[in-house]
């Protein structure tokens, strides 16, 4: 009885989440390694736990979800780094904009493609289309087209853990040097994730990076419907 006191407690899932995230940057600090992402792992044992202990999702969600609150004033709080670099972005407006918008329609069409090549349905496909944009976004956008948001919320999350983990492997493979493609390349692939793999690489980074995220919702809202029907979904 006094377990399900505290289980039921908003607490409970609001300190769970925060003592497991930190436990994992802590380890993962010392560890040096981008593969070893502090997000991934925390969500794994935190399913993990709930899972041994019987503990329903709803208890632990209840607190859990204050933290959703965060994510608003977290993202307007990263247009601090854009405005630093605001004339850098006004001279590089013309590329900026083409390669955030290519990023776009080749993250929808990829996810189209992929799950009709796998024969998945139309839920699913739907689901996965906006996964390059932030959470909020892509919600709505998978709801408005017939997807599940919980479903959408796994792939979003799936993008922005994979970009986070191969970013710097990939771009030192492709001998990407340029501070701003790397920026608007994690920004408009991972968004908050990439974003914070951005700032880790440098303030200019994260600042392209942020600039990504906001212009690659906007373009996500408009290209997935008309995608959406260009393949006959």
């Amino acid at each position: 009885m006094k377990l399900e006191l505290i289980t039921t407690s908003p607490l409970f899932g609001f300190t769970l989440t925060i003592a497991v995230m930190l436990f994992y940057q802590y380890i993962f600090r010392r560890a040096k390694s981008s593969l070893l992402n502090p997000m991934l792992f925390s969500m794994v044992s935190i399913i993990a736990f709930l899972m041994l202990t019987g503990i329903p999702y709803e208890h632990y969600r209840a607190g859990a979800s204050i933290l959703s609150f965060f994510l608003g004033p977290t993202i307007v709080a990263l247009a601090v780094p854009l405005y630093k670099q605001f004339d850098k972005s006004k001279a590089n407006a013309v590329p900026i904009l083409a390669g955030i918008s290519i990023g776009v329609i080749v993250s929808i069409s990829s996810g189209i493609l992929l799950s009709q090549l796998f024969g998945l349905s139309r839920e699913v496909i739907v689901s996965m289309a906006p996964k390059g944009a932030t959470s909020a976004i892509s919600m709505n956008l998978s709801q408005l087209q017939g997807g599940d948001a919980s479903m959408t919320v796994t792939f979003v999350n799936i993008a922005g853990i994979f970009g986070y983990m191969v970013a710097i492997k990939a771009y030192q493979l492709l001998k990407i040097t340029s501070p701003v493609a790397k920026g608007i390349g994690l920004g408009t692939s991972a968004h908050a994730l990439g974003t914070r793999r951005a700032l880790e690489m440098g303030e200019e980074e994260g600042a392209m990076s942020s600039l990504a995220i906001g212009v690659a919702g906007v373009l996500t809202t408009i290209f997935m419907p008309l995608l959406v029907s260009l393949f006959g979904i």
